[in-house]
């Protein structure tokens, strides 16, 4: 499970680090993107990872896009760490259009992390 934390780490970092230097979403505090990567891509997309195997990938595309929309979801409704800067992401417009296409885009970070740690290890 470690390795597949470690690749979700990895991951977290180089979608931050695009994120940022496209300025697709701006973080309202600066430890929030080092929480994001830690424990959304290390742990939970990780951790989701490392039971591939056992689950199979459908059971983990569907984890992973659970964890993605609540994840989405609880920060547009609740915690508030980070905004799409003029409700856009790229050509997407509308927090209901994006919190669709980033569930989306989450449900596939599992299945990535265990391929690559797969042909990794």
């Amino acid at each position: 499970m470690l390795r597949c934390v470690l690749i979700g780490v990895v991951f977290g970092i180089l979608a931050e680090t695009c994120a940022r230097s496209l300025s697709l979403w701006i973080y309202r505090r600066a430890h929030y993107p080092l929480v994001n990567v830690l424990v959304i891509f290390g742990l939970v997309m990780g951790g989701i990872a490392a039971v591939v195997p056992q689950i199979g990938v459908l059971p983990a595309l569907l984890l992973g896009l659970a964890a993605g929309l609540l994840y989405e979801v609880i920060n547009l409704a609740v915690l508030d760490w980070w905004y799409f800067p003029g409700e856009r992401l790229a050509f997407i417009h509308g927090h209901a259009a994006i919190v669709v296409v980033l569930a989306l885009l989450w449900a596939v970070v599992p299945v990535a992390i265990a391929a690559v740690h797969a042909a990794v290890f």
